[in-house]
């Protein structure tokens, strides 16, 4: 959560005889480069701060955007950042605004700003000014340390990134992680929804490719001769596993365990049963 801060207050904490010294860092004008970067799942803006690390937007799907910023070196214990949005040296008639504080965390993204504060810093770039933090540094919180992102080129890499933005996927990882495809007696088909369940499977891996396999389990009743009703589960789980791949899931990520008619869930006794015991299940491991 930020909180604001009256900018006397900020002065006071900044010129507290326990501060020792300062740090900056900073690219300069020649180095200082917006990177736009993504797919339909992420998208990114950031800007390299040489000797600290980066900072920039991010903006995943079905989640708001944040500015994020991470250093090359993470904090002993949680703190608290000041934030400002600072007029460059070629601004100099606008003023320096204190925007709030925000946590300082532990994570590899040690200050992570919500979506209200990040638009506003988005604004204050897109006019001219620089993005500043500052904080207690991370050997023995003596000195203050501030960095900051540059303006520079800012705009049209903002516009790259909200065009990223509003091509994102409208589906999460738990819309695809597990699907029941559930089939007639000796049925080899896959209906329009079941494909469309597979499409997003599909894209959702090609995008994030952070998972361990795709397992499918293939079940059939019980009614029939053994041996065949194992070979129609056998069947099934490849007619799904060829789909996947002709949609460009690579081939050596799935697991197959094609059961037959062994270890029925429901009671194969009943209409009702065999009807949900003749299915498989499509699994995202991650």
């Amino acid at each position: 959560m930020m909180v604001k801060m009256s900018v006397s207050a900020c002065f006071i904490m900044l010129l507290s005889p326990t501060w020792a010294g300062s740090q900056f860092y900073g690219a300069n004008i020649d180095e200082a480069k917006w990177r736009t970067s993504g797919n339909r799942l992420e998208c990114r803006l950031s800007q390299d701060i040489p000797g600290y690390g980066e900072a920039g937007f991010k903006h995943r799907a079905l989640h708001a955007m944040e500015f994020r910023i991470s250093s090359n070196y993470r904090p002993r214990e949680p703190g608290q950042a000041m934030l400002f949005a600072n007029p460059t040296v070629w601004k100099r008639y606008a003023n320096r605004t204190l925007l709030g504080r925000v946590p300082l965390t532990t994570n590899k993204d040690t200050i992570i700003v919500p979506e209200d504060w990040a638009y506003r810093m988005a604004l204050e770039l897109r006019e001219g000014m620089e993005a500043v933090w500052t904080h207690a540094d991370f050997a023995d919180g003596k000195d203050i340390v501030t960095a900051k992102v540059l303006p520079l080129r800012f705009e049209p890499a903002w516009r790259d990134f909200e065009e990223c933005g509003q091509n994102l996927i409208d589906y999460s990882y738990e819309d695809v992680r597990s699907s029941t495809f559930y089939f007639t007696k000796k049925s080899m088909r896959l209906s329009a929804s079941e494909k469309a369940s597979l499409n997003k499977l599909a894209e959702y891996v090609s995008l994030d490719t952070d998972y361990q396999h795709i397992r499918i389990n293939s079940h059939t009743d019980s009614r029939g001769v053994r041996r065949l009703n194992l070979s129609i589960s056998k069947q099934r789980a490849n007619m799904v596993k060829y789909y996947l791949i002709n949609k460009g899931v690579d081939a050596k990520r799935f697991v197959i365990v094609a059961r037959g008619e062994k270890k029925p869930k429901y009671n194969n006794r009943t209409s009702s049963g065999r009807a949900k015991n003749r299915r498989i299940e499509v699994k995202l491991v991650k």
